[in-house]
């Protein structure tokens, strides 16, 4: 079964703390991790250059690397008095400098809270998106008010039969396994309700029902449309029941997981399900293609993202390649 080995959790100075202190301890003392904490003075903001001597700005940082530091311990220490923790704190471009420890020291989870964006975050692209796209390992992204246990997960695939080639589906095919198995990790160690959603369309519905030039007698289109369905409903049992060798027959009777397959768009059905389920975890893949470089999250995952009100657990494929040098 996946584990993590290696956690990196990101504070911020300026905001609460609590909850991503509170889940990153939990987790690492359920998968006997290391965890390490890490802090970045936003000091690349151009308004601010020319405003203070070298020899000031430099100050200023060690102070800052001073009082952080001694503030995480400190928040630490309340929460997990017989945690030890190793503390990193430096300057510079949020995203890119955890993007960096992640590669540099092999951190195979990346826990955050997500930020309070506004207008302007969404049109420039807020540090949260910048990571969940360029970050080369799963992001927990945690609701600030999600201090408690997950208690109901949301595991989504995709089992529409929609690439273009057949690497892409098997890198889909991939992904699926990498949510599923990561959904487990989280379950596993909790008394936890797991649920496998997935959203389905056939292709050109529309256009075979109502097309001026094409439009299809009614029947022919409905069997059209059953036999899509059919063929994702055996895709999304297959991937479940195949989670027997992948994490074993007492795991599973364990987990017991509820599957869920209903037709529409993934970027509106994906939201209600976890609306309706009260959700407060969702495990998704946030790439379909590997091996370009800044190619990460489609249109589909960014709005889901956006409307959600719970956790995200953000998986990326094999091979995913980062921009972040």
């Amino acid at each position: 079964m996946k584990r993590f080995n290696n956690i990196l959790c990101v504070v911020d100075p300026k905001e609460s703390a609590e909850t991503a202190i509170i889940q990153s301890v939990k987790i690492a003392i359920d998968h006997q991790a290391e965890l390490t904490f890490v802090s970045v003075l936003q000091s690349s903001r151009p308004w601010g250059l020319g405003l203070h001597s070298p020899e000031e700005n430099n100050k200023c940082l060690e102070e800052f690397v001073v009082n952080t530091h001694s503030e995480i311990k400190s928040q630490v220490s309340e929460i997990a008095p017989s945690f030890k923790p190793n503390i990193e704190v430096s300057s510079g471009i949020g995203f890119i400098q955890i993007i960096k420890r992640v590669i540099k020291n092999k951190h195979d989870l990346v826990v955050k809270c997500a930020e309070d964006i506004d207008w302007m975050d969404r049109m420039l692209g807020s540090e949260d998106m910048h990571l969940l796209r360029k970050c080369p390992c799963p992001v927990l992204m945690l609701k600030p008010e999600q201090k408690n246990e997950f208690r109901n997960i949301l595991a989504t695939v995709d089992v529409n039969d929609n690439s273009v080639s057949v690497d892409d589906a098997r890198v889909q095919e991939q992904l699926n396994e990498r949510v599923l198995e990561y959904s487990a990790a989280f379950c596993m160690s909790e008394l936890m309700e797991l649920r496998v959603g997935s959203a389905w369309e056939a292709y050109a519905e529309d256009l075979f029902r109502y097309g001026a030039f094409s439009r299809l007698p009614e029947e022919e289109v409905n069997q059209y449309i059953e036999q899509v369905h059919s063929e994702c409903s055996n895709k999304l049992n297959k991937l479940v029941k195949e989670m027997d060798s992948m994490l074993g027959k007492a795991a599973m009777q364990y987990l017991q997981p509820k599957i869920h397959l209903v037709k529409g768009k993934p970027s509106k059905e994906i939201p209600l399900m976890a609306e309706i389920y009260g959700t407060d975890l969702i495990v998704m893949g946030t790439v379909g293609r590997i091996g370009v470089p800044g190619l990460i999250i489609g249109n589909t995952a960014e709005s889901i993202l956006e409307q959600v009100q719970c956790s995200i657990l953000a998986i990326k494929p094999e091979g995913f390649k980062t921009p972040v040098a």
